[in-house]
């Protein structure tokens, strides 16, 4: 699937600072390089970089609101790295051994050093973005404090079954605080005023929900070959994505004690699996997230209109608002 223009444009500019950045000697530097796809398993420089939607979002909301794409580079590159620290500490709690088709940092280097490696790169992240003035460092702080908070909400969901509210809290923490910080950055070093910067807030929170919202779709129903993981990857690892907060929420009283009688086992076998989908299905979990999106998508986009972004600009965000919800990874 083709990148949006929004994304491929500033894609050279992050990478080459996200090379600068963690050019330092040492394991832990290379772990880092290796992390975020600078280079490959020996050692050599290669792309095998994700989407960069956060410090790419960045960088145009600053473009877009008059602000200088130079200035507000060390902001990007601060939001990325502490995207990518969380993703690593992540990857420990969750016990995943493959991130975009690679060994993950923990289980190719170990706990001790992987953990090691997400604190050097979120004090990386800080001062990144402190050489974008005192307000884009207190902004990214503030947004890696709430992301923090929502990781803790998730591992503390993983122990129950919940439903659709105390999920969006969580999602909206854990996955939008970072959406939402890159309008924020974006528009804190061009001077936005409050009224703008409210107006991108929401939009980030629009499509952090589309966005999360989507990947839990994927995570049970999406194309093993494309995702990287099997069908039904997140019932496996007992996630509690929104499908399982439908399922909760809409189930029968039979049903509700089937899903927290599998959840509550040590390990799901491939029958528990298809008989978790089997209840997500009878309820219709699937066609309510997909209408989810949908409508907070729809939301993103009436927010957009109010936000002063030239109409290439405008354009090119619909352009990535639509790549949201058609992506499959």
């Amino acid at each position: 699937m083709t990148l949006p223009r929004l994304l491929a444009r500033y894609r050279d500019q992050i990478k080459a600072g996200l090379a600068d950045v963690l050019q330092g000697e040492g394991l832990l530097y290379a772990i880092l390089r290796y992390h975020v796809g600078l280079e490959d398993e020996r050692g050599v420089a290669g792309n095998h970089m994700g989407k960069l939607l956060r410090p790419s979002l960045v960088l145009f909301t600053a473009e877009q609101l008059a602000g200088k794409v130079n200035r507000a580079l060390p902001a990007a590159l601060g939001l990325e790295l502490v995207h990518n620290f969380s993703l690593i500490h992540d990857d420990i709690q969750d016990g995943d051994r493959t991130r975009r088709g690679r060994p993950t940092v923990w289980s190719r280097f170990g706990v001790d050093q992987a953990i090691n490696a997400g604190d050097l790169m979120q004090a990386l992240a800080v001062s990144q973005a402190l050489l974008a003035g005192k307000d884009a460092g207190q902004a990214l702080l503030g947004a890696t404090v709430e992301m923090i908070e929502g990781q803790g909400l998730d591992l503390d969901v993983e122990a129950k079954v919940v439903g659709v509210a105390p999920y969006l809290e969580m999602i909206d923490k854990k996955t939008g605080a970072l959406i939402r910080c890159a309008f924020r950055l974006g528009a804190v070093v061009a001077s936005a005023p409050a009224k703008i910067e409210k107006a991108l807030l929401e939009l980030g929170r629009e499509m952090g929900r589309a966005f999360q919202i989507h990947d839990d779709l994927l995570g049970v129903w999406g194309d093993g070959a494309v995702t990287g993981k099997p069908q039904g990857s997140d019932i496996r690892c007992k996630k509690k994505t929104l499908p399982a907060a439908i399922a909760v929420s809409r189930a029968s009283g039979a049903e509700q004690t089937l899903l927290r009688e599998l959840y509550d086992k040590q390990a799901l076998t491939d029958e528990d699996v298809k008989t978790v989908v089997g209840v997500m299905e009878q309820v219709g979990a699937r066609q309510v997230g997909e209408q989810m999106v949908v409508d907070h998508l729809g939301q993103a986009r009436a927010w957009l209109a109010k936000v002063p972004f030239s109409e290439r600009g405008k354009e090119e965000m619909e352009e990535l608002i639509d790549y949201l919800a058609r992506r499959r990874r």
